[in-house]
């Protein structure tokens, strides 16, 4: 540590980390990721043909509309029921609070192949385990809704709730001591500063449904319409799997086609809803207040909380745990070897995607947080979203397609696979940072170093401590969608077989519950390593005080 607090003393090895970080976070994550746009005019002649082919444009077209729709209504579902919920969680104390505030976070740590079955077999699948009287017989549309729901809906919730606590109370009761009723207080003084909460919230939601693919393909594959209803990622995927090598120009052509159309519309959205959020008014000021005292007291107000908690339990919770339901089935043949072997394969592209999301991410995140106002940190902020709103298979289609440009091939699989898990984890670390480091004055490090205090030695000793649970927030957080993601990894090479993407070929294959069996043992180790990873935080917290 000596060694590097003497040479974070120079200013020209701090501007040189800095700019390797930058440097690598556009030649590795950005370009990489948009790469794919490049191929619309140096092969035109494959997306030419598809262009001119009806039949390909008609199911490209269903597909990107079925992406952009299925992901815009849950988000507006998560609004809707995640107000009241973040609601509940911050401005009500009741008992068994923070075990319901633990079981909104579980969603996340479930890889999606895993509640894609679950989901499937909670609301009635053609094979399984199912509820007597609830088997429904849900379009494909619509299940895919309730899948998506619940791995979007902690997002809208956390980061609601993030903005509602730092809002103060105390202003509401000001209003209400001047005659205002609780619902005209919250209409006209709190909502209006939940914008940009609801700016994070939204993109976060919409991103990560558009670009979710395991749980969504194995959806579509219990359902039995994996080959003729599809969203854009899952059409890339069964292009990628089913159909045969993408040498084919038919192949080819198809997935860059749609890989671009997603892409460019990901990021013209991301302009237009910030736009949207930044200049929307709603006539907040306008107030009726015999409405406001009806909504206000009596049962309404009640009915609300538990309509609020019948969503989470019914909607959310319920088919994320019914897997569950196979324990009472015989226990199947598990290959336990192929099965440990891809654990162990995902728990080390996570692993290392994390450490180098951490190590590069932190000087960019000091950055973009001390200098705001500058141009340069502007666009680096600006890109740092460019992975996030990418749908994750289009962006390992273009991660492959880059460095299969330099001869990168089947040698270097599990090399792509994890930079490519580095291009969609590292905003999450980012942006973790970024948010935890503007809240810290930076006359504290100033003080130090005026003390005789190294540049590092102030940051590893004065800043590192505050924020280290912000890191250790974004480092679970981007670990655990490593861990679940299936699009990706599949889109870049087929050879590295990570359990996502094992659990998917047990569900191609009708060995629903072997896959069942061997999630239920990934869920078991997810929450031993969740509860080692709380444990160890606990005890060095505790040495540290």
């Amino acid at each position: 540590m000596g060694r590097l607090d003497e040479l974070s003393a120079s200013f020209k090895v701090r501007r040189a980390w800095l700019a390797f970080a930058v440097v690598v976070f556009i030649a590795v994550i950005v370009i990489p990721a948009v790469f794919v746009v490049t191929k619309v005019f140096t092969d035109w002649d494959l997306v030419q043909g598809i262009l001119d082919d009806p039949s390909s444009m008609a199911v490209i077209e269903g597909a990107v509309w079925n992406s952009f729709s299925i992901a815009f209504i849950v988000t507006m579902i998560d609004i809707v029921v995640g107000l009241p919920m973040a609601w509940i969680m911050v401005r009500r104390d009741f008992k068994g609070k923070r075990w319901l505030d633990t079981l909104l976070d579980m969603p996340l740590a479930f890889p999606t192949a895993v509640l894609g079955i679950s989901v499937v077999m909670f609301w009635g699948a053609p094979e399984g385990v199912t509820i007597p009287g609830l088997g429904l017989d849900l379009s494909p549309y619509m299940m895919l809704i309730l899948l998506h729901i619940i791995f979007t809906y902690p997002y809208m919730v956390r980061s609601l709730s993030g903005i509602l606590e730092q809002i103060d109370i105390n202003y509401e009761t000001a209003a209400m001591t001047l005659g205002a009723s609780k619902w005209t207080a919250v209409r006209t003084i709190t909502l209006p500063l939940f914008r940009a909460g609801l700016a994070t919230g939204f993109i976060l939601c919409f991103a990560r449904s558009l670009s979710e693919t395991g749980g969504t393909y194995i959806a579509l594959t219990m359902m039995g319409v994996q080959s003729s209803f599809f969203t854009g990622p899952t059409f890339i995927s069964w292009l990628k799997s089913d159909v045969g090598s993408t040498d084919s120009p038919e192949v080819m052509g198809s997935m860059i086609l749609i890989s671009v159309i997603m892409i460019i519309l990901a990021l013209i959205l991301l302009v237009v809803v910030k736009w949207i959020i930044a200049r929307f008014r709603i006539p907040f000021n306008k107030v009726w207040p015999e409405l406001g005292r009806k909504v206000s007291r009596g049962p309404l107000p009640k009915v609300k909380d538990i309509l609020t908690l019948a969503f989470l339990v019914i909607v959310v919770l319920l088919p994320s745990f019914y897997i569950f339901m196979y324990l009472t089935e015989p226990s199947p043949s598990i290959d336990y070897g192929t099965l440990m072997s891809s654990i162990g394969t995902s728990f080390l592209v996570a692993g290392v995607a994390v450490a180098v999301d951490i190590v590069l991410g932190v000087p960019l995140s000091l950055y973009i947080a001390r200098n705001r106002n500058g141009k340069l940190a502007g666009i680096l902020d600006g890109l740092v979203n460019v992975p996030l709103i990418i749908p994750t298979t289009a962006l390992g289609f273009s991660l492959a397609l880059f460095w299969g440009s330099f001869g990168a091939g089947d040698s270097m699989a599990l090399l792509l696979v994890i930079l490519g898990h580095i291009s969609f984890t590292y905003p999450l670390v980012v942006r973790n940072l970024i948010g935890a480091i503007e809240e810290v004055n930076p006359e504290c490090e100033e003080v130090a170093m005026t003390l005789g205090a190294k540049p590092f030695q102030a940051f590893r000793r004065i800043l590192m401590p505050i924020i280290k649970s912000s890191v250790m927030a974004g480092a679970i957080l981007a670990f655990t969608r490593s861990l679940g993601e299936t699009g990706a990894t599949l889109s870049i090479s087929s050879s590295v077989n990570t359990v996502p993407i094992y659990i998917t070929r047990l569900v191609e294959s009708g060995d629903y519950t072997e896959a069942a069996m061997c999630s239920i043992i990934l869920i078991a180790v997810c929450f031993v390593l969740m509860m080692a990873v709380r444990a160890l935080t606990h005890r060095r917290q505790g040495r540290d005080a």
